[in-house]
């Protein structure tokens, strides 16, 4: 099972692809709501991070998604918000799921 996330920030992206998660960065409504679509439709993805960006660009859809409880989605703060520490993201996927990246 993969781990991917959605962002609209490079900086985020490339945190979590040195990490080794996969990421897809977004511009736009239309390519956030894209990218939920094909990783909802994709069977290997168990958890779906989503930057609050993200969130805000397609809140609605990500609702839906939720509510089907697969895959299992968190939403992470971004860079933008400024982390008081560096392991900020690790951090809300252990509460959330139970698993250190």
């Amino acid at each position: 099972m993969k781990i991917l996330l959605i962002t609209d920030s490079t900086d985020a992206s490339i945190g979590m692809r040195l990490a080794g998660v996969e990421t897809v960065v977004v511009r736009n409504a239309q390519s956030a709501e894209a990218a939920l679509k094909k990783a909802v439709l994709a069977d290997d993805i168990a958890l779906l991070m989503i930057t609050d960006g993200v969130d805000k660009l397609c809140g609605e859809q990500i609702n839906e998604v939720k509510k089907q409880g697969r895959p299992l989605i968190v939403t992470v703060p971004d860079s933008d918000k400024g982390f008081a520490s560096s392991g900020a993201v690790s951090e809300y996927v252990k509460n959330a799921i139970g698993i250190n990246i």
